[in-house]
């Protein structure tokens, strides 16, 4: 019986987020034929309500922002790293959604965008076959993609298609930017299709704090263990090129990006020691600007904190299971 509510529950949910997602998808279009400005005007009206209607969650984040942080959850600067999250994520999703509708133009985006530290990533590129841009999920990255795609960077993306969205969403929406939309899944067609692109000196960007489902190296991000695919790191050393972090610097007046100096992998090379290397360097970068992150979009707040041997703790991750569907159904 306990087991039919919770599936009955389950369904509810994903049905509800369908709907706000079909509604979201709407609105985007329409905000989008009014120009970039009023997408995001509208984009961080949304976060703020965002922000304002889920105070179960809004307290629970910030009391883990907190203890990263090292300060009380009740510290105004905490309080403020969240709202600020939901403000500028939730703007550069409405973003993304007027992109894809087709309202919003691809060169309307770009324009957003001020990125440095492009002289390492070009010298890469002309050096050896390709390169890897390593981000997170920090503002609209994108309008970032764009950007590079129109300085002439052969650019591929990994998308993880949501069943929230509808079928190729991420292709479309980049049919005409040059951008090529790489699947996350299957996983084996994922990796030869992320070696053909290096191969043919393309640069791949792959967001490294997509947490695994199934699957993936389990590696210390900002103080839990958590599932961490290993693929980018992998070819990356197999073809002898380069990781480069894609760090958000500012979300105003632009989405200022700067890319970071090539990340050195250690000596020996085992995917445990490559994964726990580039989350090192993600982890740090968010510690620094934690209101930039989307605490709110991802799964990392539903994991236990490690203990002081950095080894998760299974009662806790029991808690957080019986208090979530979401967690459960993993």
């Amino acid at each position: 019986m306990m087991a039919a509510l919770v599936r009955c529950r389950l369904w509810l949910r994903r049905l509800i987020r369908r709907a706000l997602t079909s509604g979201l998808l709407f609105y985007g279009r329409w905000r989008g034929k009014q120009g970039l400005g009023a997408v995001q005007r509208d984009g961080e009206r949304l976060g703020r309500l965002h922000h304002a209607l889920r105070p179960v969650r809004r307290r629970r984040l910030r009391k883990q922002i907190a203890r990263i942080m090292g300060r009380t959850h009740r510290d105004p600067s905490v309080r403020q790293a969240l709202k600020s999250a939901y403000r500028v994520n939730d703007r550069a999703l409405l973003e993304v959604v007027a992109l894809a509708s087709g309202a919003l133009t691809s060169d309307a985006l770009a324009e957003s965008v001020a990125v440095s530290g492009l002289e390492a990533l070009t010298a890469e590129r002309e050096a050896r076959d390709g390169a890897v841009l390593l981000g997170m999920h920090m503002g609209n990255v994108f309008a970032l993609l764009i950007e590079l795609a129109r300085r002439g960077v052969p650019v591929s993306v990994v998308a993880y298609q949501s069943r929230k969205l509808p079928d190729r969403f991420f292709e479309t929406m980049l049919a005409n930017t040059g951008i090529q939309t790489i699947q996350a899944r299957p996983r084996i067609a994922a990796l030869y299709e992320l070696n053909r692109a290096l191969k043919r000196g393309r640069t791949i960007f792959v967001a490294i704090d997509q947490i695994e489902k199934e699957g993936g190296v389990e590696a210390l991000f900002l103080g839990k263990r958590v599932p961490i695919a290993s693929g980018a790191a992998g070819l990356a050393r197999k073809r002898g090129v380069s990781i480069f972090p894609v760090l958000l610097e500012a979300a105003d007046p632009r989405w200022t990006f700067r890319i970071g100096a090539a990340i050195e992998l250690p000596e020996q090379g085992t995917p445990e020691a490559d994964v726990a290397r580039l989350v090192e360097v993600v982890d740090a970068h968010i510690r620094a600007r934690p209101e930039l992150w989307s605490w709110h979009q991802r799964r990392w707040d539903r994991y236990p904190f490690a203990d002081a041997n950095g080894k998760s703790c299974p009662c806790a991750e029991e808690r957080l299971s019986a208090a979530s569907p979401r967690a459960s159904s993993r």
